[in-house]
């Protein structure tokens, strides 16, 4: 047992040392992340011919102009471009508001999330990861912009936007900020994607140390052996994913600050009832002194909890595609954007086919708890039925 202590004491050292040479000795630097070029926007011979608009004029053009007259070329596009140039329009004027020559600033490093010791020691040892993901991404993103700056719907959009803007090279500078912009905030979604992906994949390697955890916890009251296994993998099943969920949101509380507050109840949460499932306890209170003890949990009860958390994910998404809007595109937006690399337009078609398989999916998951939860009175009155019967043999 002292060597145990000794052993995961220079480990702990160890790990302690290497954390902090990386601190000392290294610095991981945000990288810049132009993914939407100014020269994708315009073609060769519009380039050769944009003169050199000056940043303060179109900003007061855009400022000061309280409403906008254009002719959309009338085509399928044509509604889908008008909310999208409004939006446009908004997001440009606000931006200028805040900063005249928003469109060349001059870019500073920026500081850290390391308002706590958790969030120092995350960002030396994941930094470096971090930054090289989120460029892989956003490489991955600007293939599907260029790609989709070469469809019919990006050239229709481009007559319009030049109709209202003008073809002087702020506004090529601005379509391909606002582009920018939006492609940004999608990394994130993106990574998240990628990152349950993973969880997925490796699973039949993963779960196994949560199998086994299981199964020695519920190994006093093994009975049946294929219903205790069963009941073991339900559990470990659970388990598994629910830890991942807590994972993931105590990520997300050290890496967006300002959503610390709520990642980190929902991770304790989800940490606390991966613990419970995994390693269930029955609490005995008398006069002198409150027992812990082991218990087990059935399999329906471990499917019920699961299909609750998968409604209430199901919620957060169905709010997601019900609340964004084109001007503050909700991760599911995002996330259907960085596929299709159109970052204009608000996919309502796609986000309608989204939510109508979630709501399908649910509703034939409810079916099916519904029949689980109508199984216990026939059960149990089984159960009732052989007693009687073995009494009334004893009789």
């Amino acid at each position: 047992m002292a060597q145990g202590k000794i052993h995961i004491s220079t480990i702990a050292v160890v790990l302690a040392a290497l954390v902090f040479a990386i601190a000392y000795l290294g610095r991981a630097k945000e990288p810049i992340l132009q993914i939407v070029s100014p020269d994708k926007m315009m073609s060769t011979t519009e380039k050769a011919a944009l003169p050199n608009g000056t940043d303060s004029k179109f900003a007061e053009s855009v400022i000061n102009s309280s409403s906008y007259a254009v002719f959309l070329c009338r085509s399928e596009y044509t509604s889908g471009n008008a909310n999208s140039l409004e939006a446009l329009r908004g997001w440009a004027a606000q931006q200028f508001h805040n900063d005249p020559r928003f469109l060349h600033p001059v870019i500073l490093p920026k500081a850290a999330g390391t308002s706590t010791f958790i969030n120092s020691t995350a960002h030396t040892l994941f930094a470096a990861p971090y930054y090289f993901a989120s460029q892989a991404a956003a490489s991955a993103i600007a293939a599907r912009v260029d790609s989709y700056c070469q469809s019919e719907s990006f050239r229709i959009f481009k007559n319009d936007f030049t109709g209202l803007f003008g073809s002087e090279t702020e506004a090529a500078t601005l379509l391909a900020r606002y582009q920018s912009d939006r492609a940004r905030n999608a990394i994130n979604p993106l990574l998240s994607v990628l990152f349950w992906l993973l969880t997925a994949v490796l699973s039949p390697i993963l779960i196994a140390p949560f199998k086994r955890s299981a199964s020695f916890w519920r190994a006093p009251f093994a009975s049946d052996e294929r219903v205790d296994r069963k009941s073991a993998a339900a559990a470990a099943y659970f388990s598994y994913f629910v830890s991942f969920l807590a994972l993931y949101y105590t990520a997300q509380a050290i890496v967006v600050e300002s959503t610390a507050g709520p990642s980190a109840i929902a991770a304790i949460v989800c940490g606390a009832s991966a613990l419970y499932v995994l390693f269930p306890i029955k609490v005995f209170v008398d006069n002198d002194e409150v027992l812990f003890l082991r218990s087990t949990i059935t399999t329906r009860s471990v499917v019920i909890s699961a299909w609750l958390f998968l409604s209430v994910l199901s919620i957060q998404m169905l709010t997601w595609i019900k609340q964004g809007v084109l001007t503050e595109p909700d991760p599911i937006s995002l996330l259907i954007s960085s596929v299709t690399g159109d970052f204009i337009h608000d996919p309502l078609t796609a986000k309608r086919w989204i939510s109508t398989a979630i709501a399908l999916s649910w509703t034939a998951s409810f079916a099916f708890i519904l029949k689980i939860l109508s199984r216990r009175g026939s059960e149990s009155s089984r159960e009732v039925t052989k007693k009687l019967a073995g009494l009334g043999a004893k009789l």
